[in-house]
């Protein structure tokens, strides 16, 4: 759902524009420059954020010029009694605002404002998809292009990009489109690589130096050949990064650590490693284990992240007790002859291609979505996901269990 983060250090006067506005839109507010700019981990649908220009700390024009980098289709609206000149220059040109309005205004000039706000937002999304789509095919075309030359490297895309969209719902900082696209280009680079260089890696022999710097070298090549592509700079950064250790070690040799690589660099490198380490085997805690031993090569949080929602053997959520303890609640009847088939609850969010639903799934407004028994295709699985982070879905689904 569309949301409006409301911004002032005024907290009286955050809460009475809270009431007034809530009868209209989904409202959020912070009462610090800091606290809105967090808000973009924790919320993926700020709409529209309307934002007082004196505040201690970061300043109005200092937030939206970040939510103008993070949250580009967020419509941005100061709200200011101390107008002048050089603030609306610096609004427009730092902060890119929608709109400009001074205080004090009436509740209806507000309330329109924000109004139009959504309806920019929503143009904004519009052509962004438009764009989407059309880049997409160009992607798939080029990605396609890179499969004929490396089979091995576009057979490990398959495998990450389906773990990756299994994590994507729990990784705000990251969007589907980047991630999809920073995964099927990941490999753009090796198509420079000679060709006898590739074979002699797939078939796990030795490397002399000269090969190793080859390698290494790939994923620059690939995102300087992306990055002069409008839209595809966070792409390219993540291809670049792809290699680079958690503590600023590895390629490339330059001061970025921690959090400052792209998170889908960070989550590129950390499934990476994981496929190279479980080889053919199945996915068990113990490989989880030996890359968390790895001082300073991953990001914890997301290798956790990925033990928790990769991993099926692991300690039980506190959502799934849940879910146990109702189930469990339930009275077993006495007499059955034919109990059908077994079936189990799982998260909206973990549904794969073939799984097959054992109720009807309803949206939040109790519309069917798909029918009882449907057995699901990967574009009804990618629909899913989109419906579930629009949170227009329920957190659990009940499945029918392979016999």
């Amino acid at each position: 759902m569309e949301k409006v983060l409301l911004v002032d250090d005024e907290e009286k006067l955050l809460a009475g524009l809270s009431r007034q506005l809530r009868e209209k839109f989904d409202i959020l507010t912070a009462s610090s420059g800091d606290a809105a700019v967090g808000m973009l981990k924790k919320e993926r649908n700020i709409a529209v954020i309307v934002c007082d220009m004196r505040m201690p700390g970061m300043n109005g024009i200092q937030v939206l010029k970040e939510f103008s980098k993070k949250s580009p289709a967020t419509s941005r609206i100061i709200l200011t009694g101390f107008a002048s000149q050089e603030c609306a220059v610096d609004s427009i040109n730092q902060g890119h605002v929608f709109k400009f309005i001074n205080k004090p205004c009436t509740m209806e000039v507000l309330a329109g404002s924000i109004q139009e706000g959504l309806e920019h937002h929503r143009l904004l999304i519009k052509e962004k998809n438009l764009l989407e789509r059309a880049l997409a095919g160009s992607i798939k075309l080029l990605a396609d292009v890179v499969s004929l030359k490396d089979q091995s490297a576009a057979e490990s895309s398959r495998r990450l990009s389906v773990w990756a969209n299994l994590l994507l719902p729990h990784i705000p900082e990251a969007t589907k489109g980047e991630l999809d696209f920073s995964i099927m280009l990941a490999p753009l680079g090796r198509m420079f690589v000679p060709a006898e260089v590739l074979v002699r890696q797939s078939k796990g022999e030795s490397l002399s130096e000269k090969d190793l710097a080859i390698l290494t070298k790939a994923p620059e090549i690939g995102s300087n050949l992306l990055a002069n592509i409008p839209r595809m700079e966070t792409i390219s950064r993540s291809i670049l990064y792809q290699d680079k250790n958690f503590d600023g070690t590895g390629f490339p040799d330059d001061r970025t650590f921690g959090e400052n690589i792209p998170v889908i660099a960070r989550l590129l490198h950390l499934l990476n490693a994981l496929l190279d380490t479980i080889g053919d085997d199945d996915l068990t805690n113990e490989h989880f284990d030996q890359l968390s031993q790895q001082d300073g090569k991953f990001d914890l949080e997301l290798l956790e992240l990925a033990r928790k929602h990769l991993f099926d053997g692991g300690e039980t959520s506190s959502e799934e007790k849940e879910i146990q303890v109702e189930v469990e609640e339930v009275p077993e009847p006495q007499e059955e002859e034919d109990t059908g088939p077994e079936t189990e609850i799982v998260r909206t969010a973990t549904l794969r291609e073939g799984k097959q639903l054992a109720t009807d799934l309803l949206n939040t407004e109790g519309s069917l979505v798909l029918a009882e028994g449907t057995i699901l295709t990967q574009e009804q699985v990618e629909k899913i996901r989109l419906m579930y982070d629009q949170e227009k879905l329920p957190l659990r689904v009940e499945i029918i269990v392979p016999s």
